[in-house]
């Protein structure tokens, strides 16, 4: 049989007496999720149009973009989707490393019989907060190491946890042995779906039909944790680039590296001169940050476009409250220390980490009349600081006065976001008026 252009795999099922005898089912999807069948032979096409660019950059490169409208690339991933489409086919790992129990329990676990919500008759009803242990030891930790899901005495779910690693056979990863997967990432969900997390592979081991992952990175990017994770995808290995419109970078080893681009064109056409990369560092565009007694004022942000950020979900995370949520103090555009900042008549878009951050001291910021789209992780947010604890980094008092107030948030247009971090919204607010 001649297979058509747009045939990516196939099976063909032989002459043994069943319904299907002498049948060739073909797939254009990519997908190459084959099982093990006597009576059946499967294929792929291996022709691809795989393009390489020798680019001198500073660290890593983490995005691509292309097209007019600046369109995402994929990182090489499997199984293969378009994550600005949601978080596509996933896996189920065989197991996964659980956290070691004695690396659990904080160095000091802080329960002040005020401020509480006792009499309310409810759950979370005391302040509590710890300080170390699985909080400071398990893949980096959060920064600062502290909030209330490292208390012994959290509720509900316990004290903050997270895999080190996972087995995952060939059957679900069907393109191991893999050679070199380190710096390759698990994009995973929480067991319960209320948030996703990244993991950084930093091991890799293959025997039996199995491979073993172990991670160095990763895990806190929702606060609450669990010893599993739920189903995942894998990204940033070299075999998984395989379909049309993903990439792959190549390090160097005095800097730069070698970008490889399986271009979505007819064999032979290369990409055209609208592609980007976007190297790890470049996750802020702008920086205004003063302090209390010395702040950033009137300064006016009107009719801009700010676009193609990097990734901030291996930027440390820190819990805000009580909640689910952790996030990275960061953004596209990051304010600290400012009065009467303004943000309006602005488009982002395909921004990898958030949008607008108001963080700490800040006084009558207007962000109004914004489009938000394609946003890897939270529109805006508003993070104050608080104090009190016997550590000094935390706390439930705002005496300081380190916090966002008066901030006016008004007719902005919010769509298509978390694309990478789950737990996002278009707006968030902690330890602020």
């Amino acid at each position: 049989a001649t297979l058509g252009s747009g045939c990516t795999a196939w099976t063909w099922h032989s002459s043994t007496g069943h319904s299907h005898d002498s049948l060739c089912v073909a797939r254009n999807d990519s997908q190459w999720v084959p099982t093990t069948d006597k009576e059946a032979t499967s294929g792929r096409r291996t022709v691809s149009n795989i393009w390489r660019a020798d680019l001198q950059v500073e660290g890593n490169v983490v995005g691509v973009r292309a097209g007019a409208i600046g369109k995402r690339l994929v990182r090489a991933r499997y199984p293969n989707a378009d994550p600005e489409l949601g978080f596509g086919p996933s896996l189920l790992a065989q197991a996964w490393s659980p956290p070691p129990a004695s690396s659990l329990h904080p160095a000091v676990d802080w329960n002040p019989g005020l401020p509480n919500r006792s009499g309310e008759s409810r759950t979370f009803g005391y302040y509590k907060e710890g300080l170390g242990g699985a909080c400071e030891e398990l893949l980096g930790g959060f920064s600062p190491p502290t909030g209330y899901w490292c208390s012994n005495t959290s509720e509900q779910t316990g004290i903050w946890r997270t895999p080190l690693g996972a087995t995952v056979d060939a059957t679900t990863l069907p393109h191991q042995p893999y050679k070199n997967p380190i710096g390759g990432v698990f994009q995973a969900w929480h067991p319960k779906h209320w948030a996703s997390r990244m993991y950084n592979i930093s091991g890799y081991t293959f025997s039996s039909g199995q491979g073993v992952f172990d991670f160095d990175r990763g895990g806190w990017q929702d606060a609450r944790g669990s010893p599993d994770c739920g189903d995942f995808y894998i990204e940033n290995v070299y075999e998984e680039l395989d379909a049309p419109g993903e990439w792959f970078f190549v390090p160097g080893g005095g800097g730069g590296g070698s970008l490889l681009v399986y271009w979505n064109a007819s064999e032979g056409t290369p990409p055209d001169s609208t592609l980007a990369a976007i190297p790890a560092h470049a996750t802020v565009l702008v920086n205004a940050t003063g302090s209390q007694a010395n702040p950033v004022r009137n300064v006016s942000f009107l009719g801009l476009g700010f676009r193609d950020t990097a990734p901030t979900y291996f930027q440390s995370h820190s819990m805000p409250s009580a909640g689910d949520w952790a996030l990275a103090r960061t953004a596209a555009l990051f304010f600290e220390g400012t009065e009467g900042m303004v943000v309006s008549g602005s488009v982002f878009e395909r921004l990898d980490g958030s949008g607008v951050m108001l963080s700490g001291y800040t006084r009558g910021a207007n962000v109004s009349h914004n489009e938000f789209a394609w946003i890897g992780e939270t529109a805006i947010a508003q993070w104050g600081y608080t104090v009190g604890d016997p550590w000094g980094v935390d706390g439930p008092l705002a005496t300081d006065g380190n916090q966002p107030r008066g901030t006016y948030v008004g007719f902005n247009y919010a769509r298509e976001l978390g694309v990478w971090e789950k737990q996002s919204s278009f707006y968030f607010q902690a330890k602020s008026s």
